[in-house]
């Protein structure tokens, strides 16, 4: 049913909810009650005394309707102070019990606090504040929402903030024990690239700490455009408004699950609007029938070009479509390598207005809601703060000068506050790279260009012979020691530099300053055709480079040395054209952009947009649960877990089929895809940059949809509560509410454990441990520091419980597509010292296939059986392992 109400009506309403808020504050006084007798109870057990416990602050609560759990977040104060980071979660059953807590309080407190009284006023830490981030001084400051230090004070933007300022006196915790006093700023430079939250001393003014409330995703690993796919998309194809059905309230966009225009046509969707979580449609903002606007605005988003990068719709010139009266969003499609970006522009628009309002109603059915923290103008519940419609700029600074491309961001500031997604276009260029001597190596050399630098198309030709930097250390090619020592011999050359031990600026800036005309940076990493864009989101690392960089694989660059090696002449040249595709386009970028803001609001509560630190070294998930979301909202319905999936291929100028701007494609096939937790690390070759890290997270999550659906089968509805892919989103939102602040993996699993028991009486317990296992998390992992990607422990075990109770139910034994076709994986944790024999046996007891395989396979990529051949019906699928059997029914339709 389609809710509604008059104006009349809808003040009544109004009226009428402001009659129970004083029972509501009744409702959630009773948890605060409990978890903080609890908290008081168990403080021993995380090192605190009774003076660290007394006295937090609740800076979110609510509770979830699937399943009752009342989820509260405290932050630790001392004489009424707020401590920076030191969060506790405590998560309670509608009965009152405590089912999950965590806390980062900070012991001793009393004892580490130095003061109690700030030395500089609010005012002087905004200026001190925008003098530890390089920016302007403050313009006009005034206070437009006064408040005292300790529960903070909002300012204008002062001409220097996108946003208002907000200031709060806070004791900032550091690494050598001592909890100095501070006051956090939060503000939203001009250019949009960062949303800073930082905390200079209310002392000397110092900065202290930083968190960016913006998540990058830029063009970091691009694996080769092929000339082929040039070649194919070089034509562009006709101008289209396929489906033209002039239908009000419609969509002509690549609708859900139709990742990007190389996975689907286009079609027009009509009234997609969700009756229950956008009642009023997605141009509503009031809560009355009639859309507040007819262009790409409304509740849940306001979408709007920023090719001139202004990081804010202006009436009369951003392009913001209009649908008219009727709402009809219709616009003509051109795709080809040499269309230009703005004759499509319309439509980019239309398209990310219409992904950003699915992925806000999909969510919220699975308990991203306004009670916890969503993106919305008006919080039809009447709960939660409202006013924090995602802001999504497409083409963002195309126009801009300097040029803003190949990147995707989000920024999550905390509830109340509005989140930017910022889309941007995405370069290919058509480069020439050829080695002309010696003539044993003569021909093309294949690479990427880098971000860091002058690009080779400004720059022009360049011609020279190479050289191979010497920086006196025992790995002299690495040219992180300044000065080389061979800078007479690079300078007017081209510079040979390897990966590793320091960033790819200071390599660069070390050849610049011997003098080269440009960088070789080959890879340290063997096997791979992976290459790396090079850039920095540190716009120190930038400044002053003048020279080109481009990236090549270890076995070429090792090729190129061992001719220098050998005394001979290397010589290259390089030149390059470039071609352009639209990010707005790639609705799995969208996706996973808006997860980012999904996974901020939900760790920590919505008022506690730290928790989640996109930190290089770090622990952090953030960009895995991305990439999850991205997946989930493209699955089609026939896909299966060894369907291989990438992330960005639209951007990255491949076929569906590659691996886009990931390392690895998303399969459950393990020969494929063998991330495990082992991959962590920061040793060579090993994942400490966030968005690798978050490739293994997400891989292990993909292996959870999939297993979920083996169990349960897949729903095409998304918004259902039955079929494995959504009960497996279902876990994983929740366990994003049960984790702790500053998560890392184990920390994460066990929250998709605990959900699973709160949820569904832990039936997939077995599956979950089963899953986890098989990337590295089994029962004897362990994490270590969250802050740390070296210290965890890698195991593959499950619980004893479950190995020795469980295995001969079939539990933790996984048998899908079930249905099956024509074929069927076989996988299981369960161990074995002896190979492991499969068969397949009728139910008249008739074995028609047999086979033994090392137990290590099966817990690993699975083995595949072939069901072509079988008659259509059911099956039994029996295991003989050193610990018994195992078996499962499976039925085989063709």
């Amino acid at each position: 049913m389609h809710l509604v109400a008059s104006k009349p009506a809808a003040r009544a309403l109004l009226f009428a909810a402001s009659l129970v808020i004083p029972a509501i504050a009744t409702a959630q006084q009773a948890p605060f009650n409990r978890a903080i007798q609890v908290l008081q109870a168990r403080r021993a057990a995380y090192g605190l005394g009774e003076q660290d416990v007394t006295n937090p602050v609740v800076t979110s609560q609510h509770t979830d309707a699937h399943n009752g759990v009342t989820h509260l977040y405290l932050r630790q104060r001392h004489a009424g102070i707020e401590v920076s980071g030191a969060v506790a979660d405590v998560h309670l059953t509608a009965a009152g019990k405590v089912v999950s807590m965590s806390s980062n309080f900070v012991p001793a407190v009393a004892t580490a606090a130095r003061t109690t009284a700030p030395a500089l006023s609010a005012e002087q830490a905004v200026a001190a504040a925008a003098r530890a981030l390089g920016m302007p001084a403050p313009r006009s400051l005034r206070v437009v929402q006064a408040g005292t230090a300790a529960t903070g004070i909002v300012f204008n933007e002062a001409g220097i903030s996108l946003d208002n300022i907000l200031v709060k006196l806070m004791y900032q915790p550091l690494a050598n024990g001592s909890m100095p006093l501070a006051w956090d700023v939060t503000l939203a430079p001009l250019d949009g690239e960062h949303y800073w939250n930082v905390r200079v001393d209310a002392a000397t003014g110092t900065l202290l700490d930083k968190t960016d409330y913006t998540v990058s995703e830029s063009l970091r690993f691009v694996p080769l455009h092929q000339s082929a796919q040039f070649a194919a998309a070089s034509a562009p194809t006709p101008a289209t408004t396929a489906n033209k059905v002039n239908a009000p309230n419609s969509y002509n966009v690549w609708a859900v699950p139709a990742e990007s225009p190389d996975h689907g046509t286009r079609q027009v969707v009509v009234n997609p609007a969700d009756p229950l979580v956008s009642p009023y449609g997605w141009h509503d903002t009031d809560g009355v029938t009639g859309a507040e606007f007819t262009r790409t605005s409304g509740n849940n988003v306001n979408a709007y070009d920023d090719r001139p990068n202004r990081n804010a719709y202006t009436t009369g010139t951003s392009i913001s479509p209009d649908g008219g009266a009727n709402l009809e969003f219709d616009f003509a499609f051109t795709n080809g390598l040499t269309t230009a970006p703005t004759s499509n522009l319309n439509l980019a628009v239309v398209n990310l207005f219409y992904w950003n309002n699915m992925i806000h109603d999909v969510m919220a059915y699975k308990g991203f809601d306004e009670v916890s923290g969503n993106f919305q103008v008006k919080n039809y519940t009447n709960r939660g703060a409202g006013a924090d419609a995602v802001q999504a700029e497409a083409q963002d600074g195309a126009s801009a000068s300097p040029v803003r491309l190949n990147n995707a961001n989000f920024s999550t500031p905390v509830e109340g506050s509005r989140p930017r997604m910022q889309m941007f276009l995405w370069t290919a260029e058509s480069k020439s790279i050829q080695i002309t001597a010696p003539a044993s190596l003569a021909g093309p050399l294949t690479a990427l260009e880098g971000s860091l630098g002058r690009r080779i198309s400004a720059v022009g030709p360049i011609t020279g012979n190479l050289v191979a930097v010497d920086d006196g250390s025992a790995k002299p090619i690495r040219g992180c020691n300044a000065p080389l020592v061979n800078a007479a011999a690079i300078s007017g050359k081209i510079a040979l530099i390897q990966r590793g031990k320091c960033n790819f600026a200071v390599k660069i800036r070390n050849a610049q300053n011997a003098g080269a005309k440009m960088v070789v940076m080959m890879d340290s990493i063997p096997n791979t055709t992976t290459l790396v864009n090079m850039g920095s989101t540190v716009a120190a690392d930038t400044v002053g480079l003048r020279i080109p960089s481009i990236f090549i694989t270890k076995a070429d660059g090792d090729r190129l040395k061992a001719a220098l090696d050998a005394g001979q002449t290397v010589s290259l040249s390089a030149s390059s054209t470039v071609y352009y595709r639209d990010g707005d386009f790639d609705n799995g970028i969208i996706t996973h952009e808006y997860g980012h803001g999904i996974s901020t609001r939900l760790t920590g509560g919505a008022a506690n947009s730290g928790c989640l630190p996109n930190t290089t070294g770090y622990e952090t998930m953030g960009e895995g649960w991305s990439d999850f979301f991205g997946l989930w909202m493209t699955t089609k319905p026939g896909d299966v877990g060894t369907t291989p999936r990438g992330i960005g291929t639209y951007v990255a100028f491949q076929t569906p089929t590659g691996t886009g701007i990931r390392r690895k494609l998303y399969t459950t096939n393990f020969a494929v895809n063998n991330h495990t937790y082992a991959f962590l690390g920061t040793g060579e070759g090993q994942y400490a940059e966030t968005h690798d890290v978050g490739e293994v997270w997400a891989a292990t999550l993909w292996d959870l949809n999939w297993a979920l659906i083996g169990r349960y089968g897949y729903n095409a509805d998304m918004k259902a509560s039955t079929g494995g892919n959504n009960i497996c989103l279902q876990l994983v939102l929740d366990g994003l509410k049960l984790q702790k602040c500053t998560p890392g993996f184990i920390d994460g699993r066990n929250a998709i454990l605990k959900a699973d028991t709160l949820n569904n009486q832990g039936a997939n317990s077995a599956l979950i441990w089963s899953v986890f296992a098989r990337r590295g998390m089994g029962v004897s992992a362990t994490q270590g520091l969250s802050t740390s990607v070296s210290d965890q422990v890698v195991a593959y075990d499950m619980p004893a419980v479950l190995s020795t109770q469980k295995q001969l139910s079939g539990e933790l034994l996984e048998v899908y597509p079930n249905p099956a076709n024509n074929q069927v994986v076989v996988r299981t944790q369960i161990s074995s010292s002896a190979p492991v024999q499969i068969s397949v046996v009728t139910l008249l007891g008739q074995t028609v296939h047999t086979e033994q395989v090392a137990a290590a396979r099966l817990q690993q990529e699975g083995v595949t059986l072939n069901t072509a051949n079988l008659a259509a019906g059911v099956y039994i699928v029996r295991l003989t392992t050193s610990q018994g059997n195992i078996t499962k029914k499976v039925a085989v339709q063709h």
